[in-house]
């Protein structure tokens, strides 16, 4: 039966004035026993299922620092709040409900149901680099440049019609050999394999370019090699441009032979008649002198994008390589069934990437440019989702700063960055001490070349722990 804690309420407050229990249990359609269960005091918690571990409002409380904390970009996982809950109820002296002593999942998922505001999620591991470079001046002083050159060349960015002046590009490596994250097997089974031909795959360079109104161009193939082969080039995509370096990935000479020879003849119809706007990132492999003058004579204008923000600002990145890598991956797994678990070659690869190319869709280049706020351009869709760690510097610096005061019995302050959280027993005895744990393990790390690492030279002979 469905019902809410209002009904329950309403039945409990009837039934005190003289109401009939069943007539009444059955008007708010809850169960008679549960109503009987609550008047009685049995219950004390106002709600459908039995009584809860801790309070509701101390609940609140972990729900509240697992978002803090979430947002700061030190989430807790399951079995640290687990952790924290048992200390926090023998601290309390709270009896232990548990039959292993530990929360088991039935606690965790009921948990998760009472709180919809939490969700577990799969976290993207941000370097202390992106974070740093992800500071709304930063991000906002990107979008001050996009703004500017749209204007001194009288381009709408919210315009449909100027979307196919805006493109993208960057490159991403194809695994030759792909595995399966998941096998059918017999049940028990306490070793799974999988055949493969060997274990020297390689990853081969793709350079992909889009446009904010959905047409992908073909794509560049860039080998590892010193000398291309026709076998390499064959049954590969209408259009494609093939070339070879000897580490594998772009170098300047292949970037400028790809703007040439590719992306200038696919533009060439609009730079006649305006200018053409060139998303990528300011790697080194990227530029020369050459590319910046071509592109001035052809009415292309470069755009780089701010070091290590590409993760959020490049909309290949954002939108066009996850599906392509997920087709990529399931031709793969196609290809080795069909050929007895044989990798891709060089000579299999061309055939390979024209079917994954028929797979690419338009929504993939413009959802890559929307959820990069290009096009529409929209500074805030991605402020809004800026990492949490870009606010930790912020934070601490903040609290350095600032000789106020705080009102401690509301709020308690982490020591190292200076965020305020609800000052409850269970944030005052473990959560606040872990997260100030884990920014000082950060904080303390020996500067470069101050590290006590000692070397020792063994020749012939063999030195114990002690000994070292």
């Amino acid at each position: 039966m469905a019902y809410s804690k209002e009904d329950l309420s309403n039945a409990m407050e009837e039934c005190g004035t003289g109401a009939s229990m069943g007539a009444t249990a059955r008007k708010y359609g809850i169960p008679r026993s549960t109503l009987h269960d609550h008047i009685s005091g049995k219950h004390k918690q106002v709600g459908k299922g039995g009584p809860t571990v801790l309070t509701s409002s101390e609940e609140r409380e972990i729900a509240l620092t697992c978002m803090t904390l979430g947002g700061m970009g030190f989430g807790l996982t399951r079995n640290l709040v687990e952790i924290v809950l048992v200390e926090y109820i023998k601290e309390q002296q709270i009896p232990n409900p548990f039959r292993s002593g530990i929360p088991g999942r039935d606690w965790w998922e009921r948990f998760l149901r009472r709180w919809p505001c939490l969700s577990e999620r799969k976290p993207q591991h941000l370097s202390k680099k992106r974070a740093e470079a992800s500071h709304p001046d930063i991000i906002n002083g990107w979008f001050d440049r996009v703004e500017e050159l749209a204007r001194s060349v009288s381009l709408d960015l919210s315009d449909p019609e100027s979307a196919h002046r805006l493109w993208k590009c960057d490159e991403t490596g194809l695994c030759t050999a792909a595995g399966s994250k998941t096998l059918l097997v017999k049940r028990g089974s306490r070793q799974v394999s999988e055949v493969s031909s060997g274990s020297d795959h390689e990853y081969i360079t793709i350079h992909c370019a889009g446009c904010a109104s959905g047409e992908p161009l073909p794509p560049f193939i860039l080998y590892k090699g010193k000398n291309m082969y026709r076998r390499w080039m064959e049954g590969g995509p209408a259009g494609a441009l093939y070339g070879i370096s000897e580490s594998g990935w772009m170098d300047p000479a292949n970037f400028l032979s790809w703007f040439l020879k590719l992306f200038l003849p696919a533009v060439s119809h609009l730079t006649e008649t305006g200018p053409v706007l060139l998303f990528f990132d300011g790697h080194y492999s990227h530029i020369s002198l050459e590319l910046i003058r071509a592109a001035r004579q052809s009415n292309v204008h470069l755009l780089c994008l701010p070091p290590n923000t590409t993760y959020i600002l490049q909309p290949l990145d954002v939108g066009f390589f996850s599906p392509l890598k997920t087709n990529w991956r399931k031709i793969l797994k196609l290809y080795r069934l069909q050929t007895k678990g044989q990798k891709a070659t060089k000579e299999t690869f061309p055939s390979l990437v024209s079917q994954l190319w028929e797979s690419v869709k338009p929504e993939h280049c413009k959802g890559g440019f929307r959820g990069a706020g290009l096009f529409p351009l929209s500074r805030q869709h991605i402020l809004t989702k800026l990492p949490p760690s870009a606010t930790l510097a912020e934070a601490e610096q903040a609290s350095s700063e600032s000789g106020q005061s705080r009102q401690q019995a509301k709020h308690v302050t982490c020591d190292s960055c200076g965020h305020e959280m609800p000052a409850t027993p269970l944030i005052k005895t473990r959560l606040t001490s872990y997260f100030t744990g884990v920014l000082q393990i950060q904080k303390e790390r020996p500067e470069k070349g101050k590290r006590n690492n000692m070397k020792i030279r063994l020749e012939g002979e063999t030195v114990t722990s002690d000994e070292f």
